[in-house]
């Protein structure tokens, strides 16, 4: 039996995917309500907006998964 592995950097991405959608749901329904946006509130969204499309990019290009990895996968306890 073996022992699974895993990348961390697609564990960091996963994660920081979902703290990045929670704060554009949080932005969305806060404008639902009529409330504008502060200035970091939109500079915030537009940064979480930009990640989200460029991981898009990587995932689709397949850049994560090159075989140069210079990370080791970590066990998973």
């Amino acid at each position: 039996m073996t022992i699974p592995t895993v990348d961390t950097r697609k564990i960091w991405l996963d994660e920081t995917t979902l703290k990045v959608t929670k704060a554009l749901m949080s932005f969305t329904e806060k404008e639902l309500k009529g409330t504008p946006l502060t200035r970091a509130e939109l500079n915030y969204s537009k940064l979480c907006s930009a990640y989200l499309y460029l991981l898009k990019i990587v995932e689709k290009n397949q850049l994560l998964d090159d075989e140069e990895n210079p990370f080791t996968p970590e066990t998973l306890h």
